[in-house]
């Protein structure tokens, strides 16, 4: 009974941690407590439904933790993500935002995605790391035997966020920025759940836009 604890504890750990998490992130020295007024989010996402679909939803998330939000779908429609801007151009959205009330934009966008595996055989292995010299070897010698277990594959999206600050002694400073690695659920609301639950964890880890 005992063993078939430890496998399910052990077996929930190396899922949570193969899948949702951040990965790396990086927060501005200067950065302390943030507390946001208006914030703007961006959604950098050429599939417009899909764009529409994660900017309302973490807009609704914001909304569920007092913080006032704007989706850029909304404010510019799709012309924001679709054209290439100029450093001016960049300059004149940005006091466009700050006479609108903003302080803070939060920018998202996906850097790709990875084709991960494991095999049935993995977990076994690692839970009877304790094996006499006899059981390990009679355990692994498929290997010499080049006999595999069930591979198993699936996708990890990686996805960068950064949360910017426009106050008006400051220039497009950077406040933080993480990398949240995000298992496929082959359902997109779904990997949004995901990744909001990841993100706002760790702003709420990092004292930012007063996430409780």
């Amino acid at each position: 009974m005992k063993n078939i604890i430890l496998i399910l504890i052990v077996a929930t750990f190396l899922t949570n941690c193969s899948s949702n998490r951040l990965v790396h992130q990086y927060k501005n020295p200067e950065t302390g407590f943030f507390e946001s007024n208006k914030l703007f989010i961006i959604g950098l996402e050429g599939n417009l439904e899909l764009r529409e679909e994660f900017e309302k939803k973490l807009s609704q998330a914001f909304d569920k933790e007092k913080v006032r939000s704007v989706k850029s779908i909304d404010f510019f429609e799709d012309s924001f993500t679709k054209e290439k801007k100029t450093l001016e151009e960049l300059n004149t959205i940005e006091q466009t935002l700050l006479n609108a009330g903003f302080d803070a934009i939060l920018i998202t966008k996906v850097l790709g995605t990875e084709r991960r595996y494991y095999t049935s055989r993995m977990l076994h292995e690692f839970m009877t790391s304790n094996q006499t010299f006899e059981d390990y070897y009679f355990g692994n010698q498929y290997k010499y035997l080049k006999q595999k277990g069930k591979k198993e594959d699936y996708t990890i999206h990686i996805i960068e966020t950064s949360l910017y600050c426009i106050c008006p002694e400051k220039e497009r400073e950077l406040l933080w920025r993480g990398e949240i690695e995000i298992k496929d659920s082959n359902n997109n609301s779904k990997n949004i759940h995901n990744f909001i639950d990841v993100l706002f964890e760790n702003l709420k880890e990092n004292d930012l836009l007063l996430i409780y």
